[in-house]
This record gives structure tokens, C-alpha cells and sequence, in this order.
């Protein structure tokens, strides 16, 4: 190519391109161009509340336009329509950025970004920032605005505690005032540097206030029935704690026990004497020392409850009803009013007790009642009953004596008997007038009443009674009718209640019994059957006598029918010419109407089974069957391990013509055909085919073995399925614990040092081999780590390392990891440093199996056995805190590592604590509260608490 084409190819590429630009660039125009401004500090210039970011577009922007910002916080702060932004109102320093979007032919935006300055606020440190001491949360935001009205602090700047005490209670702009207590706390806001802008502070100077605190109150309870006297001078405040002194009382309006504000005693003996019970509040109102905070009253509650006093009443019960009523008579009912109370008793008898809650009424004539649940009342021995509660409202000490009562149970049981009998009866829990179970011989009166109504009366004379039993029979002579008999029994000079001591019998006539039968002709082939029925004459009901034709196959109802007559013979025939080939089931019932329960054979049925050409469905099997040899360790299989299912019995022949049976134990032969028939049992016909099955004996190969004695760590905790990798099978691979027989393992089995397992083939799910592959393994096992302590003491200016843990190790038969977690996590390296107070963890490993045991042992590190002169400690005498980054503050080199829980304290001549310090904070700045103390002695008390090192006190001197 020659340079003249070259150039005309480059100018055919680039003049386009130009064209494009310019294009573009001219449209752009209508929108302006982006632009930056910095504005460092916006509440100077009252103008910045009305900021006109059209006038800062670059280029020759159209109005027209929208305006728009990507930040929220901004979003009202600005006039979209204007573009005119309250800079006033954006409350974060910072970049921000405002797009100007016009339409001229296209869409153009341009952005103008104000690199804009913090305001921090206004200081406030004239004493006008309070804060009450129970406040937990002083938001600082709002001690530090501006009066002028829209200038605001920015949000995004940084709250500092330059009183150190502060500092722990400090969370962003939030000062947990209650838990720092009173106290005058310095602070700054600081807004951060924005580009050239720079960094500026505020300070707020804040005094929390000593809250007024009425105290913790206490209540008292007493029982209007108790002894006052000692409560005629009661002082209200035993009932507070914790309270200011400077507080006073108050009371309702119906105590009227307080003279004036300075009185605190009352008279809780007159108060009961002129309401009796009730429940009466006094008041403790504490004012604050200062208007922030609040008023605090505590309210105390003095009750006194009313108490029941009077007479419980129960006779002696039945055991019949579910409820036993117990009655309170005259209550004192200037002691306790009427109405409903929770009542809580108590039951005690020798066999236990019992008790519950229910609900007690005292009613206005001074009497009251509530019943006690039967159930929980043991019968025959005697009960002490006892209120023990009226629930929280009503005094615990109850002045009603408990009661006793007794509940009996005496049975009669009489025998239902049919007619012509005599009939037994049996007395149980029958008692003496001692309440001792009787003894002896009694007379027994009693009265028969018959099912017609008639009664008579009967005595049995001297029947013998032991344990309170007794036995004895009523002559059938005594029984006129049958139908149902009430009995009522009455024992002379027996336990005086009001008890009924009764039951009921049945006494029946005997019946005569029904005969049926049933003829088929030919149980494989019917073509005809006879019923017949023989009965004796009833003289009340009738017999039914039904039958019917049941398809075995559908179980559906082919031929029925019913004939009711009053008895004698009958002789009928069922038509089954209509049945179809199939089995069948004829049943003849009778059923009598007469409900007489001492029948021999009260409802009859006789039922036979036969067919239509009845022919047995064929046996249906698989026509080959494998049978697996592992199956069957002490014998072959037989004929009866074939799988076949049939109707009836089934039967195996050699041959499809053969009519001997083979028995039914004959051992299989490999490759051998068996031919099967069966006998259907509903009919006792046998099929005339056959069915043919082949037999195959099936015997897999015993998996290959590989490694007959795999090792394994027992910290892997090995598990049957890890032996798989020691033989090899193209099949499956199933575990045992034998060599024959058992049950497989499940694969998740652990794994014993030395035992042998045993691997057979299994195909398909189904086969075993017979013979299976024996694999011993091995587990190593490792002895957890033992230490000599479990603490261990060093000098942490020694540097001490993991290396130096050896210390504590006590067998040597092993190595040790250290690790600084009791579970998991990778081996700390020797040269590790050792951290004071941290815990590490001793983990015993063999280096020869690779096996490690799992259980750590814990040793914690103490770093604080340094003996001071060993180390050069010593304790500076002055230093210069004038900042030239020497000796700039006072503290003691290696006091925070020999003596961690030291504490020092700066005092002037004057006594005054400048500073205190421990391992937190142990240098002083020199400083003396928010001011900087002046040049001269100084005293410090340095206290080691440490065992055999008793505090110190000398001087130092400050030099700026």
C-alpha cells in the first residue's frame, strides 16, 4: 500500500468518527456540563440554606430541566424543579452529588458534586447540659444544636468520652447515664476531614444529676384473729429499703393514722380494730435535687386478712354418691364476710391422704357448706377431715376443728339363677356397731319382691359372718315365677347407717333345645339338598329358621329363605339346579324370640360346603426357582421350600401322570422338575392338571480376600463398612460375626481390636455364598494424654512458648499435640507464644501408626510467677507530660505482667485522687479531670494484690 492510500484509508475512518463526536458533544450542551464545588463550612453562610446548583453546572446549560440525588438522606433537602438544595438540611459531611437532566433532541444529564464540610454543632460547656441519673439511654444529639433556626449537627460525625469514666458507657451518640452515675462527663463530637476540608470539634460538657429513689418496698400481712399489740407504733419505714431519708409519707382516706409530713408511725392494731380485714396503702414520695428528673413514689401495702372461725359438721356416707356434703355452721361473720372462697382440705385416714380444691359458699345466716370428691375417700376406715386454706385473700391460721367420719360399702351380690335352683348370696363389708367387720353369727332379714310385684318376707337365722362376709342360700321354694327379683337385705345389730343393702336376679325357666340338619348328595357335584328341623313346641315366641346359598368365590347370597313357626318337624328342599360351577356354602340359623338366657343352645346354626362341578383353581408358582444353599447350613432343601400358592393342599408328583405323592420332606435336586396339584378344600376335590416347576441350587463364590488383617486408628472409629476394602467380589458383599449362620452386621457396626469377621457374596439381593472370607482387623488404640496439673506457672517476660507445655506431660510413650481448642482445630506450632490465663488442650499421638486419642486434657497458662527482682521492677519517681514523646506519662514498666490485678492511685498534697489505674488504664497523663495538674510532688498508693507483696505509698515528681 502507498502512503498516499494509507492516508486516505485513515482519514475515510476518522473523519466519521469526528463528526459523531462533535455531534454529541453539541447536544450535551443543554444539559451543561458536570461541575465540583467545596463548601467547608455551610452554617457560616446563612445563603447556603438556598444553594442554586444551576449557577454551578460548567458549560451553557438550558433551564428546563429536572434535578435529582441517588441519596435518600438528601432527597428533601432538595427542589427538584429548581434545583435550589437547603444545604442546612443535608446532615452528613461528605461527597454529593445532584444530576441535571434536560431533553434538547435527546436525553443529556450532567452532575455538579459539593464536596461538602462537617458541622459538628455548638459547644456546650457553660453547665447547661443535664441528664438524670436513672436515664440509660441520653441521646448527646441534643445537647449540642444550634438556636438558629435549620442549622442541625451532622449525624455522620464521632462522639469521644474524654472523661475516662464515661468511656465504658458510651454507644455512638447514646450515654448509659444510669450506669455511670452521677457526675460531671466531658465529651466531644468530631465530623471527619472532607477532601480539603478539614476536621472539627465540638465539646459538650455533661452533668447527670442524682436521681431521687423512694426505695424497694415490702408489703405486711396479718391475721385479724392475731395479736397486734406489738404493732401499735409501727414505723413505715421497715417496709422500704434502699430509700433517700429526705422523703415523706401519705395515706388513703380510711387509715387516718399519719399526723404531717414528718410522721412515719402508725397504729395497724387500730386500724384492724375499726375495719376488721382489708387491704390499706401508704405512700413514700422522694423530689429530686434537680428539676430533670422525676418524681419517685413507692407504694406499700399493709392487708390484713380475715379469718374463718366456727364449727365443721359431716355425718357418717355411703359410698353411692359421687359428692359428700360437709357443713360449717355458726361462723363468726364479723371475722369473715359471706361468699364464694377457694377451700383446700386435706383427708387423712390409715390407708393415706388425700385432698384438693373446690369451692366453699358462706351464706349471710352464719352457715356454709362444700362438698369433698367421693373418689378420694377410702371406704371402711375412719377419716380425720381438715380445712387447710381459704386461698391468699383469707388468714392461714383457720380455727375450725378437723372432723372424723367413716364411709362404708356393705354388698349384697345375689347369683342369677335359673328356675328350680337355689339361689346363693354373698354379704361383703358388713360391720359391727364397734365399726369392727363382723364376727359371728347373725340373723339376716330380707324381703323378696317378683317380678309380679308381690314381696315377702324372710329371715336366715344364725348365719355365720368372718371379716364382715358372709354366705348363704335363698330355697328355690321362695320363688314363685321367674322373671327379675329385688332383694333388700337388713343384718341385726349391724353398723347403725343408712345404707341399702340390696341387688337384683334373674330368675329363668329352662327351654327346650332345637335340632337342625343339613343332606347335600354330593359335596363336589350337588344336585339336590334336605333340611331338617326338629324343635319342641314353644309357649311364648317363636322359632326362625333361615336359610341360605353363599357363592365362597363373591360371597354373595345366591338362595335364601325363612320359615318361623312355634315348633315341631320339618322336612324341605334348596333347588340348586340354577348354580352356576363353583363353590358354595348352604347355612341353616334358628333363632329364637323367646329371651330365655338358661337355653342349652339358645341360637343354632349348622352350615356344609360344596360345589358345581367343583374343579380346584390351578397352583400358581414361578415355573423356575432358585433356591439359595447358604439358607439351609444343617440340611438340603426339602419340597416344602418350593414357593407356590393355592386354594386347598398342595400336592408333588414326579411326573404329570404320576399318582404317588412324594412326601412332603423330600430333599431337592439340583436341576429337577416337580409337578404340583392341589386339593381344594371346600370340596375335597384334587385338580386334574398339573403345574410344572424347575429347580436350580444355587452356591456363589466367597469374596477374594486382600488384606486379611487391615489396621485402623480407633480415634476413626471404624465401622464394619471400612473391611469392604480388604476383599473383593463382583457382587455384593454382605458381614457377619460367624463363619455360618447369624444375622448380617449393619455396615455402621464399630469395629474390635482382634475379632474376625466374616465377608460372604450375596447376589441380587437374595443369594448368599455358603462360604465366606475371614478378615481380622486391628484398632489402635492410644491412652488419653495425662498431665502432671492442670495449671502451670511462668513468667510471661520469659516468652514463653508451647515447647515449654512438655513440662506437664507425664508418659513418655507417647507424643503430645497442644491445641488451644477442646475440639477440633489444627496442632499449635512450639514457637507459639503463651497467652496468661488461656487454656490449652493435650492431645496424645503415636507417630509410628499415625493414631491419635481424641480426649484432651486442659492445663491453663498462668503468666504471672515472676519474681520482681529478678526482673529489674522498679518504680519511676517522676516523669514530664509535655508532649515531646518522652516520659510523657507515669507508669511502672512490667507491672501489668508480674502484677495483674494491681491498682494505683494519684493523689495532690491535698489528698485529692487525680487518677486511678489498674491493668486497663496503668499510665497517667498528668492530666486532673478536664484541666492539666501543675508541676510539683505528688503521691501515689500502689496496692499489688498479690499474695507476700503488701501495698506501697511514696512520691513522685511532675516536670512539664
Amino acid at each position: 500500500m502507498t502512503d498516499q492510500t494509507y492516508i486516505r484509508t485513515i482519514l475515510q475512518l476518522v473523519l466519521p468518527f469526528c463528526l459523531i463526536l462533535f455531534s454529541v458533544d453539541s447536544f450535551a450542551q443543554c444539559a451543561g456540563s458536570d461541575n465540583s464545588v467545596t463548601i467547608c463550612e455551610k452554617d457560616s453562610d446563612e445563603a447556603n440554606k438556598t444553594f442554586d446548583l444551576f449557577a454551578e453546572l460548567g458549560g451553557t446549560p438550558l433551564p428546563g430541566g429536572t434535578w435529582s440525588t441517588n441519596d435518600p438522606a438528601n432527597f428533601y433537602a432538595l427542589d427538584r424543579d429548581t434545583g435550589i438544595v437547603n444545604l442546612w438540611e443535608v446532615k452528613n459531611s461528605g461527597l454529593h452529588e445532584f444530576t441535571y437532566t434536560n431533553t434538547c433532541g435527546s436525553e443529556e444529564s450532567a452532575v455538579v458534586t459539593i464536596t461538602l464540610g462537617g458541622y459538628p454543632g455548638e459547644d456546650n460547656i457553660d453547665g447547661s447540659a443535664d441528664a438524670c441519673g436513672d436515664d440509660p439511654s441520653v441521646n448527646l444529639h441534643g445537647f449540642i444544636g444550634d438556636e438558629t433556626e435549620g442549622k442541625f449537627q451532622d449525624f455522620n460525625g464521632t462522639w469521644d468520652a474524654i472523661t475516662p469514666e464515661a468511656a465504658p458507657y458510651l454507644a455512638l451518640n447514646f450515654f448509659d447515664a444510669e450506669s455511670a452515675g452521677p457526675g460531671t462527663y466531658e465529651f466531644t463530637h468530631t465530623v471527619p476531614v472532607v477532601g480539603s476540608c478539614p476536621s472539627r470539634q465540638v465539646t459538650l460538657l455533661l452533668e447527670v444529676q442524682r436521681p431521687a429513689n423512694s426505695g424497694i418496698a415490702s408489703s405486711l400481712t396479718v391475721c385479724t384473729t392475731d395479736d397486734l399489740s406489738s404493732y401499735t407504733d409501727y414505723d413505715l419505714n421497715d417496709l422500704l429499703e434502699d430509700e433517700d431519708i429526705n422523703g415523706t409519707w401519705s395515706e388513703g382516706a380510711d387509715t387516718d393514722q399519719l399526723s404531717d409530713l414528718t410522721d412515719h408511725n402508725i397504729d395497724i392494731e387500730a386500724i384492724r380494730d375499726r375495719h376488721t380485714y382489708g387491704s390499706f396503702s401508704f405512700t413514700y414520695t422522694v423530689y429530686p435535687s434537680h428539676a430533670v428528673c422525676d418524681i419517685h413514689r413507692t407504694t406499700v401495702e399493709i392487708s390484713i386478712l380475715p379469718t374463718l372461725r366456727g364449727t365443721m359438721t359431716a355425718p357418717n356416707f355411703c359410698i353411692d354418691p359421687d359428692k359428700y356434703l360437709i357443713e360449717i355452721s355458726d361462723y363468726e361473720d364479723t371475722l369473715i364476710p359471706p361468699g364464694a372462697y377457694s377451700v383446700s382440705y386435706q383427708l387423712d385416714s390409715s390407708s393415706g391422704n388425700s385432698g384438693e380444691t373446690t369451692s366453699l359458699i358462706l351464706n349471710p345466716d352464719r352457715t356454709g357448706s362444700f362438698e369433698i370428691d367421693a373418689n378420694l375417700v377410702q371406704k371402711n376406715v375412719t377419716t380425720t377431715l381438715s380445712i387447710t386454706s381459704l386461698g391468699e385473700e383469707v388468714c392461714a391460721d383457720i380455727q375450725v376443728s378437723p372432723i372424723q367420719f367413716i364411709v362404708t360399702d356393705p354388698l349384697a351380690n345375689v347369683t342369677d339363677t335359673c328356675e328350680g335352683e337355689d339361689i346363693s348370696v354373698s354379704l361383703i363389708d358388713i360391720f359391727d356397731p364397734s365399726f369392727t367387720r363382723a364376727n359371728g353369727t347373725y340373723d339376716v332379714n330380707y324381703t323378696i319382691t317378683a317380678p309380679s310385684g308381690t314381696e315377702t318376707a324372710h329371715i336366715a337365722s344364725a348365719i355365720t359372718f368372718t371379716s364382715g362376709s358372709a354366705n348363704f342360700t335363698i330355697p328355690t321354694s321362695q320363688i314363685t315365677e321367674t322373671g327379675e327379683y329385688d332383694f333388700d337385705f337388713e343384718v341385726d345389730n349391724g353398723f347403725p347407717m343408712e345404707c341399702s343393702i340390696s341387688d337384683t336376679a334373674i330368675i329363668t325357666a329352662i327351654p327346650e333345645a332345637i335340632q337342625l340338619d343339613v343332606l347335600v348328595d354330593n359335596s363336589c357335584n350337588a344336585t339336590g339338598i334336605d333340611v331338617l328341623v326338629t324343635a319342641p313346641i314353644l309357649s311364648d315366641g317363636t322359632y326362625i329358621v333361615t336359610y341360605e346359598v353363599v357363592s365362597q368365590e363373591t360371597n354373595t347370597v345366591l338362595i335364601d329363605n325363612t320359615i318361623s313357626n312355634t315348633g315341631g318337624t320339618a322336612d324341605f328342599q334348596i333347588d340348586v339346579a340354577t348354580l352356576e360351577q363353583g363353590n358354595y356354602t348352604v347355612t341353616v340359623k334358628s333363632t329364637q324370640n323367646d329371651t330365655t338366657p338358661c337355653r342349652t343352645i339358645f341360637d343354632f346354626e349348622v352350615n356344609e360346603n360344596f360345589a358345581i362341578e367343583g374343579v380346584p383353581a390351578l397352583p400358581e408358582a414361578e415355573p423356575v426357582q432358585t433356591i439359595c444353599l447358604a439358607e439351609f447350613t444343617s440340611s438340603l432343601p426339602t419340597l416344602q421350600d418350593i414357593e407356590v400358592s393355592a386354594n386347598g393342599q398342595v400336592m408333588f408328583y414326579d411326573t404329570a401322570t404320576d399318582m404317588d405323592i412324594l412326601p412332603i420332606d423330600t430333599e431337592l435336586v439340583d436341576g429337577e422338575d416337580y409337578f404340583i396339584s392341589n386339593i381344594d378344600p371346600n370340596n375335597n376335590c384334587e385338580g386334574s392338571d398339573r403345574i410344572q416347576v424347575s429347580i436350580i441350587l444355587s452356591d456363589p463364590e466367597m469374596p477374594m480376600l486382600f488384606v486379611g488383617n487391615p489396621t485402623f486408628c480407633a480415634s476413626e472409629n471404624p465401622v464394619v463398612d471400612n473391611l469392604n476394602a480388604s476383599v473383593a467380589s463382583s457382587n455384593a458383599i454382605v458381614w457377619y460375626e460367624t463363619e455360618t449362620g447369624g444375622t448380617a452386621l449393619d455396615t455402621n457396626t464399630g469395629l474390635i481390636d482382634g475379632k474376625s469377621y466374616y465377608a460372604a457374596t450375596e447376589v441380587d439381593g437374595k443369594c448368599q455364598s455358603s462360604l465366606r472370607t475371614e478378615v481380622i482387623p486391628t484398632v489402635y488404640q492410644l491412652e488419653p494424654a495425662s498431665l502432671a496439673f492442670t495449671t502451670l506457672a511462668l513468667c510471661g517476660l520469659d516468652e514463653p512458648t508451647i515447647e515449654n507445655l512438655s513440662d506437664a506431660k507425664t508418659d513418655s510413650s507417647y507424643d503430645v499435640l497442644w491445641y488451644d481448642t477442646p475440639a477440633n482445630g489444627i496442632p499449635l506450632e512450639e514457637d507459639v507464644l503463651l497467652i496468661s490465663g488461656t487454656t490449652y488442650y493435650a492431645e496424645s499421638f503415636n507417630p509410628d501408626t499415625g493414631c491419635m486419642n481424641p480426649e484432651r486434657i486442659a492445663i491453663t497458662i498462668d503468666l504471672t510467677n515472676c519474681e520482681p527482682e529478678e526482673y529489674g521492677f522498679f518504680i519511676p519517681d517522676g516523669f514530664s507530660p509535655n508532649g515531646d514523646g518522652k516520659n510523657d506519662m507515669f507508669f511502672i514498666p512490667n507491672i501489668e505482667i508480674i502484677f495483674p490485678e494491681f491498682t494505683l492511685e494519684i493523689l495532690n498534697r491535698y489528698g485529692t485522687s487525680l487518677f486511678k489505674g489498674d491493668r486497663s488504664s496503668p499510665a497517667w497523663n498528668g492530666k486532673n479531670g478536664s484541666g492539666t495538674a501543675p508541676n510539683g510532688v505528688y503521691f501515689y498508693i500502689l496496692d499489688y494484690n498479690k499474695e507476700g507483696h503488701n501495698p506501697v505509698q511514696g512520691r513522685l515528681y511532675l516536670n512539664r
